[in-house]
């Protein structure tokens, strides 16, 4: 494994670039949470969706699988049930993984509603 040569990095371009960057992501963080909680949501619902597809296509096939393995114990179906459980759990894990970023997603947009309600309501009101 080498280790980088950092001496041929162009500083003076890493700090502009950061003075540029920094101010502009402090400054729209809010607009960029909003973003993040929204790409959680929509990514965690499509694992949730596609764990499911999985899980419905997978779940059927195994006690077939395993009926067809008491008759007849080769090893193509050992390892057919073999892959048919590694994708059921896995079918299983990517539920709960897109369950927990919907939810993720959810609380991030409730809280942030919440805090500009809390927030509307503690300035005075214009006359």
């Amino acid at each position: 494994m080498s280790v980088p040569d950092l001496s041929q990095v162009d500083w003076a371009k890493v700090i502009s670039l950061s003075f540029t960057v920094v101010p502009v992501v402090y400054r729209y963080r809010g607009v960029l949470a909003k973003i993040t909680d929204v790409l959680a949501e929509a990514i965690g619902f499509s694992a949730l969706v596609g764990g499911l597809y999985v899980y419905t296509q997978t779940l059927p096939e195994i006690p077939t699988a395993a009926l067809q393995f008491k008759s007849d114990p080769s090893l193509s179906g050992a390892e057919h049930i073999q892959t048919l459980d590694l994708l059921y759990f896995c079918a299983i894990s990517l539920m709960v993984l897109g369950g927990l970023l919907t939810v993720s997603g959810l609380l991030g947009r409730f809280q942030a509603s919440v805090r500009d309600r809390l927030r509307a309501a503690s300035q005075p009101k214009r006359r």
